[in-house]
């Protein structure tokens, strides 16, 4: 319905904030992650997905059609609702959930609340054909980028919150470090 809304952020709560475009409020659900990225008062471009779930809409919203694509293929999965997909993407951030799916990585997938090794397995099970076609040049640069900023001294979390939504593809190693430091230093600023 809605590719992207455009606003001013007016409020944030833990999962959903309203987004002000041109004196209409939107409700969008949104990963729990995101909150401590967004400001009140500043302008986003939210990239949108609108579900009809029981016949109540709602929109969700991301920072980067990535990250929207990804929710989307997610809930395209029986069992798989729209909480276990901002779930998914608020702990593990894109590349994490990827990255868990290519590798089979029941753990770091089932570990995320409210998903558990069962759904985690049907996720695998269901997606790693799909995301088989995710470059695997983006892969060893999220590896390079990781290791490079964790020899700088940054925390996974940090790093991992750091590196979502950044184009591994079409990016240098060179420019994504680049990236990744603007954004670790304005968290620490």
């Amino acid at each position: 319905m809605f590719a992207y809304l455009e606003g001013i952020v007016s409020q944030i709560k833990d999962n959903f904030l309203v987004l002000d475009v041109k004196g209409i409020g939107f409700y969008l659900y949104i990963p729990p992650s995101l909150c401590k990225k967004l400001t009140v008062g500043k302008t986003y471009k939210i990239f949108t997905s609108f579900l009809l779930n029981s016949e109540v809409p709602a929109l969700f919203g991301f920072l980067s059609e990535e990250d929207r694509e990804l929710f989307e293929l997610l809930i395209s999965i029986s069992g798989i609702g729209p909480k276990c997909g901002l779930a998914l993407i608020s702990e593990l951030g894109y590349n994490g959930v990827v990255r868990g799916i290519k590798n089979e990585d029941t753990d770091t997938l089932g570990g995320v609340p409210g998903v558990g090794k069962k759904k985690a397995k049907k996720l695998i099970l269901e997606l790693k054909e799909k995301l088989a076609e995710i470059g695997e040049s983006s892969q060893e640069n999220v590896r390079l980028l990781t290791e490079t900023l964790k020899k700088l001294g940054y925390n996974k979390k940090d790093i991992r919150e750091a590196i979502e939504g950044i184009d591994m593809e079409n990016n240098s190693l060179e420019d994504l470090i680049k990236i990744s430091l603007k954004r670790l230093y304005k968290k620490d600023g």
